[in-house]
């Protein structure tokens, strides 16, 4: 029977972290890949807290281009709360999701220089087409006052 190809690569990997005190050389393999796992994730978790990414920014309207009235998180859109500003929810690029770990739910702080309508924080309710990598779009209705007109640069962080 030939060895399993992966165990061999997990164990060389478990090897380093054992010589950093992650794992000890008298537990399971199955433990030491549990908390392999585990500072792994609590590393990665580390790293999206405060940091910041700079995407390109554009804006939607529900119900318009295969924008409907409900979000990927199923929260439904109330025209009348968006009319008044009370929402501020945006779609992030799929790559955001799978690359840097933005769930749906997650609070954002945004800043922009050349429309300081779009500063402060955001929540992520819903996501964007695939051919888009490093993409936000604003969710704002019709005849917005944002003056926001064309593509423009806006920088996040997730909120703590």
């Amino acid at each position: 029977m030939q060895p399993n190809r992966s165990l061999i690569n997990a164990n060389k990997l478990l090897y380093v972290t054992d010589s950093h005190y992650i794992c000890n050389k008298n537990q399971s393999k199955t433990s030491m890949i549990k908390r392999f796992l585990l500072a792994v994730t609590a590393i990665a978790s580390l790293t999206i807290a405060g940091q910041e990414y700079t995407l390109r920014a554009t804006k939607y309207h529900p119900g318009t281009g295969g924008a409907g009235w409900v979000t990927a998180s199923g929260s439904r859109i109330d025209n009348n709360k968006l009319r008044n500003y009370e929402i501020r929810w945006v779609a992030l690029s799929r790559d955001m999701f799978k690359k840097y770990g933005f769930k749906l739910g997650d609070t954002i702080n945004v800043t922009c220089s050349s429309v300081p309508k779009l500063n402060g924080k955001w929540v992520v309710k819903d996501y964007m087409g695939t051919r888009r990598p490093k993409h936000i779009d604003f969710l704002l209705p019709r005849g917005d006052n944002y003056r926001f007109t064309s593509p423009t640069t806006v920088t996040i962080e997730k909120s703590k």
